[in-house]
């Protein structure tokens, strides 16, 4: 009976994002109407499993775990690592008020709120694991579905609604603040839910919302620290609970046998993932750029990717190859250092393309150097160049 769940989790979805929004006020939709939705798929899921004789809330797939007691403890102690990564954090750069109340009152609303809906999806996550992964060769998809299921209905309707794909950095920001954090910490919630049922689940998503909601402070990170913590911990939870798991085989003794991982492959991409945003945004130290013109033949050809690192302006010598601003150009230029301009209170920097004749008319002041390449990548940008001019064909102008 799957397919009433799926059902269920359906018509949730368009009731909260389509039908319920302004119909009975702000409060009685979000902590009324909302709870009683996942508290119904909760019971209907529960009901359902016990008819067709699953426990889908505690299963026991091994005969001795290493890490805690059980995989709920594994996920609880994965959990804490995740938060202590973030408060670590916090010491560096400072905490900030959280958004949510805590008066008592709220305390109370607030976890009705987000224990209704954890249970609702835990308890349908782990129902669904369980039925769709009943033959072994079916593991890597079943995880793979009711990962991204989960993950769409935790985006609103209006958050896919209102992206616009012609702003690239809305769009990345949205993949790595929302899309690929979630899909990591969900993946890693389904695979705990295959492991230890919906209790483990809950351990792990209960310990990341709870945080979330109940801290009176929270680290001031922004959105891309955040990304790369949420899919950091879930990998390391992966790898640390291959590690450890123990199945006992015929024979009087348990033997170490590490399971095939159907769910570590997407880890892996998910996290490359948020090291490109990271990379592509410059926050480790370097950012890439495409080479678009051939005004540096013979060092840089058109397709080139070169590694830009911030470099102080006094740093910079003549030969070297800089990114600059110049005021009305969409794209900054990448040219060599031709001669270096120095007064008691004057600095400027003359540029020069190495396929170019001449030197570039205006001198460049330090307000418009953006740092030094300091690495060549040939060819592999055609990639970006292909998929923009497509995008310009199309209309789309990024």
């Amino acid at each position: 009976m799957w397919y009433i769940i799926l059902s269920l989790i359906g018509v949730i979805y368009i009731l909260l994002n389509l039908v319920l929004p302004g119909t009975f006020g702000g409060f009685i939709e979000a902590y009324v109407i909302r709870p009683a939705l996942w508290i119904l798929l909760a019971i209907s899921v529960y009901m359902i499993a016990r008819r067709e004789g699953l426990n889908i809330w505690n299963f026991k797939k091994f005969h001795k775990w290493e890490i805690g007691r059980n995989p709920f403890d594994a996920a609880l102690l994965i959990g804490g690592f995740q938060i202590s990564l973030l408060v670590i954090i916090g010491l560096f750069l400072g905490f900030g008020p959280s958004p949510y109340s805590h008066t008592p009152a709220f305390i109370i609303i607030n976890i009705i709120f987000v224990g209704s809906a954890l249970f609702g999806i835990e308890l349908s996550r782990a129902y669904l694991i369980k039925k769709g992964s009943s033959k072994r060769r079916n593991l890597t998809l079943t995880l793979a579905l009711v990962t991204l299921l989960f993950m769409f209905i935790s985006i609103s309707l209006s958050e896919f609604t209102s992206l616009d794909v012609s702003q690239p950095a809305e769009m990345t920001k949205f993949f790595g603040e929302t899309l690929i954090p979630g899909l990591a910490m969900g993946l890693f919630a389904s695979y705990l839910a295959y492991l230890g049922g919906a209790l483990s689940a809950i351990g792990y998503m209960g310990m990341i919302q709870g945080f979330q909601w109940f801290s009176p402070y929270l680290p001031a990170v922004d959105w891309a620290l955040a990304a790369l913590i949420g899919t950091i911990g879930p990998a390391i939870g992966f790898i640390i609970i291959q590690n450890s798991i123990q199945v006992r085989f015929s024979g009087k003794k348990a033997k170490r046998k590490k399971m095939k991982d159907p769910a570590l492959p997407w880890m892996v991409v998910a996290l490359i993932s948020v090291l490109l945003i990271f990379f592509s945004f410059g926050y480790l130290s370097v950012q890439p750029t495409v080479i678009y013109s051939g005004s540096m033949r013979t060092t840089l050809d058109i397709g080139d990717v070169v590694l830009i690192s911030e470099t102080p302006v006094e740093e910079i010598r003549e030969g070297d190859i800089i990114q600059y601003r110049v005021e009305n150009m969409t794209m900054p230029i990448v040219h060599r250092v031709y001669e270096i301009n120095k007064g008691e209170d004057y600095l400027s920097f003359v540029t020069k393309g190495d396929d170019n004749s001449e030197p570039d008319k205006d001198p460049i002041l330090p307000e418009q150097i953006m740092g030094k390449v300091v690495f060549n990548l040939p060819k592999i940008g055609w990639i970006s160049i292909v998929v923009k001019e497509a995008l310009y064909n199309i209309g789309i102008r990024i």
